[in-house]
């Protein structure tokens, strides 16, 4: 089997089988965007959050403000060339794993909405999913209370940015 079809393959096992709880997909990471890293050449999505995108700007104080470069740094440093540890809990439309990330004992995806630099997105979690939607959602919260991060900006919310950016005609 041809080395690169090794990730396809693992993906392609943990829908099969559903287990997605005893999934795990684990190593050194490397940072996409600010909701998405690779493992081994594996993208993996964190579950239950959404960031910026990459190009996303908003107002912050008055001035353009790169939402989706802060989420991205601020995802880098805590993340990038730590071994990670994903429990894989789905796949998503662009074959991406979807998981919930831990460095050590800490929920990269929680510390995402802590900082503010992402917002919780639960609804397309699968049934048997462990995340806590308590938790994530007073963490969204918090961050917004205290206008941390996207908080403390004006910006579209990533969602709509992205459907946004795919009805645009060229």
């Amino acid at each position: 089997m041809r080395r690169d079809a090794l990730p396809a393959l693992f993906a392609a096992l943990i829908v099969i089988h559903g287990s997605a709880a005893a999934a795990d997909y684990s190593g050194r990471a490397r940072v996409i965007d600010g909701d998405t890293i690779s493992i081994r050449k594996q993208r993996i999505r964190i579950a239950a959050i959404d960031a910026c995108e990459r190009d996303q700007t908003g107002l912050k104080d008055g001035k353009v403000w790169r939402c989706g470069v802060a989420a991205r740094g601020y995802l880098a440093k805590m993340v990038d060339g730590q071994h990670v540890r994903c429990d894989i809990i789905d796949q998503d439309q662009y074959r991406r794993l979807v998981g919930q990330c831990f460095i050590g004992e800490i929920d990269v995806g929680l510390a995402m909405l802590k900082a503010g630099l992402a917002e919780a997105m639960l609804r397309y979690l699968p049934a048997n999913h462990s995340i806590s939607a308590v938790e994530y959602g007073q963490a969204e919260n918090s961050a917004r209370d205290h206008r941390f991060g996207m908080w403390s900006a004006e910006i579209e919310s990533p969602h709509v940015y992205r459907r946004s950016k795919t009805t645009e005609i060229p």
